[in-house]
């Protein structure tokens, strides 16, 4: 028997509405997430392949596939820089860094008169709390302008007598914890920032005994510190009502190009990251863009949320806002190892699928088909890649040179792995070494640093 009319119609609705519920969350009006209290998860150094959410399965991370449930994730996401100070001037204003001016980890800071989202927040009505896992991100950056509150207060004795220049991200939470009770209402920021699983990698041995590598036990070590944290949230019933963005400053290079860490080169396993929104009432849960997004469109993209101003001449977009029909590429740069060791800066250029990296010996990668970055088009795409290294000049910006390093701070940024001395001016001529040809010195300079660190000063 023939359904009735109605009953089409009735059962058509009703796969139209399951449908609306699945697809990918897009366009929202500005004011979606109005008044809602704001968190940012900044969880250094992750990068986005090495989670379940994005598909990797050598680690477990509850805290986080559960938050994705209830969040859209973004699965192109890029930092600009392989620092964790200059990408975090880019997440909060905004701006790619030649436009910010933080070129590097020491030398520069963030400008009082840049757009800052913590300073947007709280000259509309919002109070401000971040609490850091690492001395990178200290006060004197430019980095507390706009909080309230502001712990980067990091020092600590290691088992060798040395100072170490990063906290665990648990202790960090407890210092979150104890601001968000301080609150009188539920219009807050709250930044929110662990340094697991950066180097070292020292997992606790809960995570050590489960995971035979280190970085996977670090990755779930910070999940356990997100899950704390998440709880907490619920916990004042906060969860629900807030939007939640869960992102990494930058990747590591675990050896996939020769570089254990970062800063040097900059292949997608330096530059692709974690990103995951989780909008009030869970809007959009479970769904995934497959846009680009670049670090920089966080801040654009919470005040559209929130119904504030964005202002005028970002280099980030609001993800939720209209999308122009050809989204702009993803700008990425590293000027660490001109600065550090004389060897020649790198840019990048992620116009998706491709990407193409400039230095000495140009590279250019079909991401779609080679994400692993082994097959060099360059010679067979030329015309693709002449294109590409025009689009890319067009960042060209004059740096100035880092301001002298007090040698305290170049100390402490030695213990979190940052070595090498500001070697080189920003009027340096003349070639400059490849940064890949030159990636393995690296390796023995930490050798050489670890081996002073135990005073075995004869080796």
């Amino acid at each position: 028997m023939r359904a009735r009319p109605h009953r089409l119609a009735v059962a058509a609705l009703s796969v139209a509405a399951l449908a609306a519920c699945s697809r990918p969350t897009g366009e929202l009006p500005a004011g979606t997430a109005g008044g809602a209290p704001v968190v940012l998860i900044s969880i250094d150094t992750l990068r986005s392949d090495r989670l379940p959410a994005y598909g990797y399965r050598n680690v477990e991370t509850p805290a986080i596939d559960g938050l994705r449930r209830d969040a859209v994730l973004f699965e192109r996401a890029y930092s600009h820089m392989p620092l964790t100070l200059p990408s975090h001037a880019s997440i909060f204003t905004g701006l790619l860094p030649p436009e910010h001016g933080v070129r590097d980890n020491i030398g520069y800071r963030v400008e009082g008169d840049l757009p800052y989202l913590p300073r947007l927040l709280k000259q509309a009505g919002y109070a401000t709390g971040g609490a850091v896992s690492a001395f990178v991100l200290r006060a004197d950056t430019g980095m507390a302008s706009g909080f309230d509150f502001y712990d980067a207060e990091v020092q600590s004795l290691t088992w060798t007598g040395q100072l170490t220049a990063q906290r665990a991200g648990a202790e960090t939470l407890e210092l979150a914890r104890g601001w968000l009770a301080s609150l009188a209402d539920e219009r807050f920021f709250l930044f929110f920032h662990i340094y697991e699983p950066h180097t070292p990698r020292r997992p606790p041995k809960r995570f050590a005994e489960r995971f035979a590598d280190p970085y996977d036990g670090e990755v779930a070590a910070a999940d356990e510190i997100v899950g704390d944290l998440l709880a907490e949230l619920r916990r004042r019933g906060l969860y629900d009502k807030a939007l939640i963005v869960l992102l990494s400053d930058h990747g590591e290079g675990l050896e996939d190009h020769g570089e254990d860490e970062h800063g040097v080169l900059l292949y997608r396993e330096s530059l692709q990251v974690p990103l995951i929104v989780k909008l009030p009432g869970g809007r959009g849960g479970g769904s995934t863009r497959g846009d680009v997004a670049g670090l920089a469109d966080i801040t654009p993209t919470v005040l559209h949320l929130l119904g504030l101003d964005v202002p005028d001449g970002l280099a980030g977009r609001a993800l939720f806002a209209e999308q122009p029909a050809e989204p702009p590429p993803v700008y990425a740069e590293t000027l660490y190892p001109r600065l550090h060791f004389g060897w020649s800066e790198l840019t990048s250029l992620i116009d998706y699928p491709h990407h193409l990296i400039r230095g000495p010996d140009p590279e250019l990668y079909d991401l779609e088909a080679d994400p692993a970055e082994r097959d060099n088009l360059i010679r067979r795409q030329q015309r693709l890649a002449a294109a590409m290294s025009q689009r890319l000049a067009g960042y060209d910006r004059p740096f100035e040179s880092p301001a002298e390093a007090d040698p305290e701070v170049a100390r402490q940024l030695a213990a979190l792995g940052y070595i090498g001395a500001v070697a080189a001016a920003a009027d340096d001529e003349g070639p400059l070494a490849d940064p890949k040809e030159r990636v393995h010195v690296l390796q023995e300079l930490r050798g050489a640093f670890s081996h002073m660190s135990r005073g075995e000063y004869r080796q």
